[in-house]
C-alpha cells in the first residue's frame, strides 16, 4: 500500500546506469500537501520510460503514489511511476513569484548548517543563498559507459522502445563557493540534468570545447549574478552521507527586502 502525495519538482538530476533499476533518474522536491514545505526525495523514476503526460519538467506540481524506500535518509520515498499525474506547472512570471512561497521557507544559512543538521538528525537535502561564488571548474570524464552500466541500460521499455542509448556525458562541473558559514568554502559537483543537456544542446551549436566555455559562463555568470537571488539546493550521497552535491539552482531577481519578508511570513 502507498501514499498519495503532492510536490513541486525542484531538483532532477542526470540519470544513472543502476544495476537493480536500469536507467533510473533520482528526483526531489518539496510537498505542497503538508501545513509546511517540506523535503521529498523519489528514487528510482524510470523517467525516459514513462510516457510523454508522465514525464514532468522542473516545477511542475505532481501527484505520486509513495512507499518505503530502502534508502534510510529520512526523505527518500520509492515512488510508483505509473500514478504520476501532473497538476500544474510553476511559472516564472512576475518575478516568480508562484515558486518563491515554497523556498522561502525551507532556506538554511548556509552550507554548513545543511552539514550539521545531517549530522544531527540526517537530513540530506537543503537549501540555502551562497554567500560567494568564485568559480565554475571542469573536470575531463570517461566518455565510455562500463560493461554493467551499458547491460543496464540496454533494457528494453514498455513506452519507449526506440529509446536512444543514454549519452555520457565526459565533464564534471564543480562550483566553488564561500557559504557563508564561516568555513574554508565548499567545492561540489552539480549533478543538475539541466547542466548535461545544456552541453549536448550547445555542443550540436558550437561545439563542444566552446559548449564547455558557455556553460561556466551561464552557470557562473547568469545564474550567480549579483542582481539574481540565487539559492543553491543540495543533496549528499546516500554511500557517503557527508558528501553533498549541489543538485539544481533557483535563481529569481532580487526582490526587495520587504517583499521576501511577507513571503516568509505567509503575508
Amino acid at each position: 500500500m502507498g501514499e498519495p502525495i503532492r510536490l513541486v519538482m525542484t531538483v532532477k538530476a542526470y540519470p544513472t546506469a543502476s544495476v537493480k533499476y536500469g536507467e533510473a533518474v533520482c528526483a526531489a522536491g518539496i510537498r505542497t500537501d503538508t501545513s509546511t514545505p517540506e523535503w521529498v526525495r523519489l528514487y528510482p523514476v524510470d523517467f525516459r520510460d514513462r510516457p510523454i503526460d508522465q514525464q514532468f519538467p522542473k516545477w511542475d506540481e505532481i501527484e505520486v503514489v509513495v512507499g518505503p524506500s530502502s534508502d534510510s535518509r529520512p526523505e527518500s520515498r520509492k515512488p510508483d511511476t505509473t500514478t504520476i499525474k501532473s497538476l500544474r506547472h510553476l511559472s516564472t512570471e512576475h518575478a516568480w513569484t508562484a515558486r518563491r512561497p515554497l523556498v522561502e521557507p525551507i532556506l538554511m544559512e548556509s552550507m554548513c548548517e545543511v552539514a550539521a543538521r545531517q549530522r544531527e538528525s540526517r537530513a540530506s537535502l537543503g537549501a540555502f543563498r551562497p554567500a560567494m561564488v568564485h568559480d565554475v571548474t571542469v573536470e575531463e570524464e570517461p566518455d565510455d559507459w562500463t560493461e554493467p552500466q551499458l547491460n543496464a541500460l540496454s533494457r528494453l521499455s514498455l513506452f519507449a522502445q526506440d529509446k536512444k542509448l543514454l549519452e555520457k556525458i565526459p565533464w564534471r562541473w564543480r562550483y566553488r563557493y564561500d557559504c557563508g558559514g564561516g568555513c574554508p568554502g565548499h567545492h561540489q559537483t552539480i549533478i543538475d540534468w539541466e547542466i548535461a543537456e545544456a552541453w549536448r544542446s550547445w555542443r550540436r551549436k558550437v561545439g563542444p570545447e566552446a559548449a564547455v566555455a558557455q556553460i561556466r559562463d551561464k552557470w557562473l555568470n547568469t545564474l550567480c549574478h549579483p542582481s539574481r537571488d540565487t539559492v543553491f539546493f543540495v543533496g549528499n550521497q546516500r554511500a557517503h552521507p557527508e558528501g553533498f552535491l549541489v543538485l539544481g539552482v533557483y535563481w529569481p531577481p532580487k526582490k526587495p527586502l520587504q517583499d521576501v519578508e511577507h513571503l516568509q511570513l505567509g503575508v
